[in-house]
Parts: C-alpha cells; sequence; structure tokens
C-alpha cells in the first residue's frame, strides 16, 4: 500500500485530495500541507487513461499517465421521510471527478477539450499490485461521458475536474497462493438513476 498525504487544492477550500507521497515512507498525513513531491515513482500503484490523450513509459500502460491522487464521491440522496426510503425515490448522485496527473504534451489537449466542452468517452482508473513479483490489477474504476469542468496547472502537475455519467467500479480478487478468484463489480449510470 502506498503512503499517502491530503491536500487541499487552491482555490478549494473544502476539498482535499489524497494524493501518493513517493518521498516519505511514513503513514498517511492529513496535516493541511500543500508541500508535496510529484515525482514520479518506480512502480506506480495508480495509473490513469483518458481516451488515447496520455503517455507514459510504464510497460503496458503506454496509454495512461501515473496518477498522484484523485478525489470522487458517490452518494445516495433522499429527501423527507427516512422511514420509507425507496431506491426509485433516492437520487443517484456523484461528485466531480478530481484528479492529479504530471504536466506533459497532453496538458493543451485536455485544456482544448474543457474550452470547447468536448466530451471524453472514458476515462479508466487502474490500481496495481504485485502478487508473486507479478504486476497485476487489483481495482478498475471506469467514468463515462466526461466533461472537463476545470483544468489547473500546478507547477509540474495538472489539476483535472470532470462531471462523469456513468462509473463502474472493478475489484479483482486473489487467493493467498495469488491465484486470481474472480472479480465484483459495481455500476451506475447517473443519467438514468440506474445501479446495479
Amino acid at each position: 500500500m502506498a503512503n499517502f498525504s491530503l491536500i487541499k487544492i487552491p482555490g478549494r477550500s473544502k476539498l482535499r485530495i489524497p494524493v501518493v507521497n513517493t518521498a516519505a515512507q511514513g503513514a498517511h498525513s492529513d496535516s493541511d500541507s500543500d508541500a508535496i513531491n510529484f515525482t514520479s515513482s518506480k512502480s506506480p500503484e495508480w495509473m490513469i487513461q483518458i481516451d488515447n490523450f496520455l503517455s507514459s513509459t510504464v510497460s503496458g500502460y503506454e496509454n495512461y499517465a501515473e496518477l498522484f491522487g484523485w478525489y470522487g464521491e458517490s452518494s445516495r440522496y433522499t429527501s423527507g421521510n427516512v422511514s420509507s426510503q425507496l431506491f426509485t425515490s433516492a437520487t443517484l448522485q456523484h461528485t466531480d471527478l478530481v484528479i492529479i496527473i504530471p504536466n506533459g504534451g497532453y496538458a493543451t489537449t485536455l485544456e482544448s477539450l474543457m474550452n470547447t466542452g468536448t466530451s471524453i468517452n472514458q476515462v479508466t482508473i487502474t490500481r496495481l499490485g504485485k502478487i508473486n513479483s507479478m504486476v497485476v490489477t487489483l481495482q478498475t474504476l471506469v467514468y463515462t461521458t466526461c466533461r472537463i469542468q476545470r483544468f489547473n496547472q500546478q507547477l509540474d502537475q495538472l489539476v483535472v475536474e470532470m462531471s462523469i455519467l456513468a462509473k463502474s467500479n472493478t475489484v479483482y480478487v486473489y487467493g493467498q497462493d495469488g491465484q486470481s478468484q474472480g472479480q465484483m463489480v459495481s455500476s451506475v449510470d447517473y443519467s438514468q438513476n440506474v445501479a446495479q
């Protein structure tokens, strides 16, 4: 498990985002510090793909970028009498997806997508891990029909916020011997208020 810190995003005083802390070896910190070393780690735990716009030198993930940090929260909001909550009366919601990635040649493409209001077909966040010295996928989150709401360059990093229409979360399960035991999936379409 990677060490992480919680940081504040300039201009968003109430929002704190967990970021991978490649410089520190201690446990996670929830201090108010905005300082963090965003040097790319040799073996990233989190990677992100935004259609085919990103790039990296990580083998097998050339169309991805390392994901330094991200935030996205799902909720099911029901107003009124809580004693008779019906699924059909509750609204499924998702905050804007906030990502922190390295600044690269794709920065102007992402900014142009925001400027023109062009949607992104798919954003994929992948969590990697090592089992028996092999790199495996532990989790995949797929967001579809996304639109960039904010684009913020912070020196050598980009902070991008986007709205999403649907989300799928897949967790891959492995046994003590490292053998795959299948996967668990949850998905939701926020535009239709439908989940499974």
